[in-house]
């Protein structure tokens, strides 16, 4: 049995409908039985709980043969890393209940780093609460989500302009589709691994400038990259996001603009959906 946390999420609906494809056995957890719905008529079974929840994570868990873990910033919370902190010590508990023969988790560029990175210092303590299981755990490490564009997609279409907080403009940085992450993740999750693996996925490497440029041929007129001024990072990022996590994100910001945020290898996979083919779809 294959089990997919997150199955609602972007990479983790990725995971479990790739798995289902392939005729495999797969339980996603979920929130409620509602949202488990679309995969419970694809043929999967479905687990409800909270991932801070050990006994219920426990439950969902028995039978399990393989594991997809996600533990994705509660940026709406109060404290980000509290509840990701949550969320991993309960997980701990309910693998080590659990007959799990692997394990593969949803990493992040520079989880190898312990500060300096922002909200990216939660999957960091992510790798280091699973590093040392005793079972197979492969930690794939993506760039950043193209995804992350959809909120000034509408800027793009009615202002011609692409705001980034990616700086310099013509500086490439790693970015990845989602459906190409579930993609990877499913296929480690088939597998036979030992010990603890690294997949550093980068996508493909693109400047804030080609991004624009790609929305531009999708509209068919001309979209602008300009950048976010960094004196108004914070406060910009306070108008969505609790204090403490508007700070983290801005940390994050900084970290790879200065080079500091970084893949630890130079072993990386690409990507097989380009920033065109993303933008695409996203702009229909």
């Amino acid at each position: 049995m294959y089990i997919v946390s997150g199955a609602t999420g972007h990479t983790g609906s990725v995971v479990a409908k790739t798995l289902l494809e392939k005729g495999l056995p797969v339980r996603v957890i979920v929130r409620s039985r509602e949202k488990g719905a679309v995969f419970e008529t694809l043929g999967a079974e479905i687990a409800v709980a909270d991932l801070q929840d050990a006994a219920a994570l426990t439950e969902a868990l028995q039978g399990g043969k393989v594991l997809y873990l996600t533990n994705p910033p509660a940026y709406q919370s109060e404290d980000l890393f509290a509840e990701s902190d949550k969320v991993i010590a309960a997980f701990l508990t309910a693998i080590g209940n659990s007959g799990l023969e692997k394990i593969v988790a949803l990493s992040s560029i520079g989880s190898h780093l312990s500060s300096g990175t922002g909200n990216i210092l939660t999957t960091y303590r992510l790798e280091q609460a699973f590093g040392n299981l005793e079972i197979p755990v492969t930690f794939v490490r993506a760039g950043g989500f193209m995804e992350n564009c959809n909120g000034v997609l509408e800027t793009a279409k009615t202002a011609g302009v692409l705001p980034s907080f990616f700086q310099p403009l013509d500086r490439k940085f790693p970015q990845v589709a989602a459906a190409d992450i579930g993609r990877v993740a499913a296929f480690a999750m088939q597998e036979k691994t030992t010990g603890k693996e690294i997949k550093e996925l980068a996508g493909f490497w693109v400047s804030p400038e080609e991004t624009a440029e790609a929305v531009s041929q999708v509209l068919g007129r001309k979209v602008k990259a300009v950048p976010v001024p960094e004196d108004q990072w914070t406060d910009i990022l306070k108008s969505y996001n609790p204090p403490k996590n508007a700070v983290s994100s801005a940390e994050m910001f900084k970290g790879f603009n200065s080079g500091h945020i970084k893949f630890e290898t130079e072993n990386q996979i690409a990507g097989k959906i380009t920033i065109e083919d993303f933008m695409r779809e996203a702009l229909k």
